[in-house]
């Protein structure tokens, strides 16, 4: 295993050749398409300044997506210590068509936050039990647990409609 730096053009490669798994990922994390744009560009600048971190080349999928998590977890604690008082005194509008079913994708969003990344990771992106570890930075066997659950709800959701 050589650690030879990416140059710029086999960085932008390797980043244009994940760009939809980072934002998939970051979507599914933040539940906000502004939000994971942000996180996915604070991503790949950190990404590019410590390009040299990086051991082996065929693992940049898994660590660009382990910068990611770490940025969108950023962000999770920055918006966490705000609150928005305009929305504070909202009540959210009851669903117009209670039979209309949620199509996959909309239960995925609609998983509790720790069920949700390991979902899109494993289904949407497919990386390993172990790669998701590495990313999310939890055990295996919380990933297979995570995965578990989450199938289970998936099931609880699109079953309810």
């Amino acid at each position: 295993m050589t650690q030879a730096v990416l140059d710029k053009e086999s960085f932008c490669a390797q980043v244009i050749g994940c760009q939809e798994t980072m934002f998939r990922t970051a979507r599914a994390i933040l539940r906000n398409d502004q939000d994971a744009e942000d996180a996915v560009q604070e991503a790949i600048c950190a990404a590019f300044a410590r390009r040299d971190s990086l051991r082996d080349a065929e693992k940049f999928k898994p660590w660009m997506l382990r910068i990611l998590a770490n940025k969108c977890y950023d962000a999770c604690r920055r918006r966490r210590n705000t609150s928005d008082l305009d929305a504070a005194g909202e009540v959210p509008a009851p669903e117009t068509d209670q039979a209309e079913r949620l199509s996959l994708w909309q239960a995925v969003l609609s998983l509790n936050d720790d069920l949700r990344a390991p979902v899109t990771l494993f289904y949407y992106d497919g990386l390993s039990i172990r790669e998701i570890s590495r990313v999310l930075g939890i055990s295996e066997a919380a990933v297979k647990t995570r995965l578990s659950r989450g199938r289970a709800r998936l099931r609880q959701l699109l079953d309810e409609k």
